[in-house]
């Protein structure tokens, strides 16, 4: 994998967990709206699951993957993103003898 590119190559990272954080942050403000500062267990699975559920969608889901140029195949998406550099390691130097 080129350094620097999971994030081009993991498409749930872009396409769903940040949307999921994005919307989780959304529920934390609501809570914070109507006065509760402390987010509990009983808080946090409720607010966790409604943010689940608008950000993992089929459409974000299948648009990570196209994105990443995962389905349907197509390198090119990926790597015309990336700045790849290629080098030629140099030949061991001679030992004299």
């Amino acid at each position: 994998m080129p350094p620097h590119s999971s994030h081009r190559l993991q498409p749930l990272d872009v396409g769903c967990f940040l949307p999921l954080k994005t919307a989780y942050n959304r529920q934390v403000d609501s809570l914070a709206s109507s006065y509760i500062n402390h987010i509990t267990k009983l808080k946090f699975l409720p607010a966790f699951k409604a943010a689940f559920y608008k950000s993992f969608t089929e459409s974000n889901i299948r648009g990570s993957f196209l994105g990443a140029g995962l389905v349907l195949f197509n390198p090119d998406a990926v790597l015309s993103k990336l700045k790849v550099v290629v080098c030629t390691p140099s030949p061991p130097a001679e030992q004299p003898t």
